[in-house]
């Protein structure tokens, strides 16, 4: 089969990377994802369960050309459907369309439910329901330059959910992206690790799932490829085994956080408990300006507020400036920080020479993290 990992925009290059490192170095990179072609069901086990950068992995089940509603009706209709829905399961379709004579994405998902229901309706007499936030079976229309593709979503839903984030601070950075910067940064998971502004702990979470070669699906639950008529659950329930296998423990005293707003820190501490990591990560409410950390730390990293307006970007200069002085003055040299940040004019208060800028997406805005190398 051929399969396509979706990613953030601007990631493809490094997803494409991690897949080859999981076994699968065949990917030729797409706008926002991977393709995979000449890969067996293992490989939708593997990449859900082991990638981290990954959103989704798609299993195409159909390609047409698509020139209007009644002939995305009619392609939708000869796919039979019964072998990727079971009777009794729940439906849903997301869409993302680019077409001159389909402008809306919801009315073409619309469209294929109604050939996916007209076909159960016509060979059983009964219909799939539609479940938005819960389906049992997701599907996905992609729709460009007049051709359609229709697949499976084998993940249920966006990897990005790893099943750990009980509690949540405004603008909370997405587990794929902190996976993303921790990987961009080279993290080996054997450097003492500070976030001076933690939010609700996502850098810390994702650092200790890595640390300690936690698969990033070790907590999820539901994955859309066990309605697959291919599902083995003899062989996913093997290689998740072998990978649950090669997690080790987390040393005490390796990775701490700090955050001055006292609801962020006890949302980190909710997520770190849920996550398995509440006794070996220290968090505590503290201005980091004030904070002497109990070991220096070699590898910091933060995701401090970018502020959207000139005046949320004036109040936040100090903030910036501080870090810089605080990276200079209390880590373990030789050491590293990191400092991701939409504004342009707030990396340049940090006051540190820039040994690298990797350029990323966040929330639809260009981001940049800042790589200082510390003497």
């Amino acid at each position: 089969m051929d399969i396509f990992v979706t990613c953030g925009h601007g990631l493809e290059p490094l997803l494409a990377q991690e897949l080859g490192e999981i076994g699968y170095p065949q990917g030729i990179t797409a706008y926002r994802g991977v393709n995979l072609p000449d890969v067996d069901l293992e490989a939708v086990y593997r990449i859900n369960y082991l990638s981290r950068l990954a959103g989704r992995v798609f299993l195409p089940i159909a390609r047409f050309r698509c020139r209007d509603a009644k002939g995305l009706y009619g392609d939708a209709g000869k796919i039979d459907w019964s072998k990727y829905i079971p009777q009794g399961k729940t439906i849903a379709i997301d869409a993302n369309v680019t077409h001159h004579n389909l402008t809306n994405s919801l009315f073409a998902a619309q469209v294929v439910k109604d050939a996916i229901c007209d076909q159960f309706r016509d060979r059983y007499g009964t219909r799939p329901n539609v479940s938005v936030r819960n389906p049992d079976v997701q599907i996905n229309l992609f729709i460009y330059n007049e051709w359609a593709i229709i697949s499976i979503d084998t993940s249920g839903e966006s990897l990005h959910r790893r099943s750990y984030r009980q509690e949540t601070v405004e603008a909370p950075i997405q587990e794929t992206l902190a996976a993303a910067l921790l990987t961009y940064a080279r993290f080996t998971g054997n450097e003492i690790v500070y976030d001076p502004c933690c939010g609700s702990g996502t850098l810390l979470i994702e650092a200790a799932m890595m640390a300690t070669h936690t698969p990033p699906g070790f907590l999820r639950t539901h994955w859309g490829f066990r309605n697959l008529p291919e599902h083995s659950e003899t062989l996913w329930l093997k290689i998740k085994a072998e990978a649950d296998s090669k997690r080790i423990a987390l040393q005490k005293g390796k990775i701490f956080g700090t955050d001055v707003n006292k609801h962020a820190v006890h949302a980190t501490k909710v997520n770190l408990r849920a996550a398995g990591f509440s006794r070996e990560i220290e968090v505590s409410q503290n201005d980091f300006r004030d904070f002497d950390p109990p070991v220096a730390p070699n590898f910091v990293i933060s995701n401090p507020p970018h502020g959207n307006r000139l005046d949320e970007e004036d109040m936040l200069r100090p903030l910036y400036r501080a870090l810089g002085d605080w990276m200079k003055q209390k880590t373990a040299k030789p050491a590293r920080g990191f400092v991701f940040t939409s504004s342009p004019e707030l990396a340049k208060e940090v006051g540190l020479a820039t040994t690298k800028r990797h350029v990323l997406q966040s929330g639809g805005i260009d981001a940049r993290l800042l790589e200082f190398d510390l003497y």
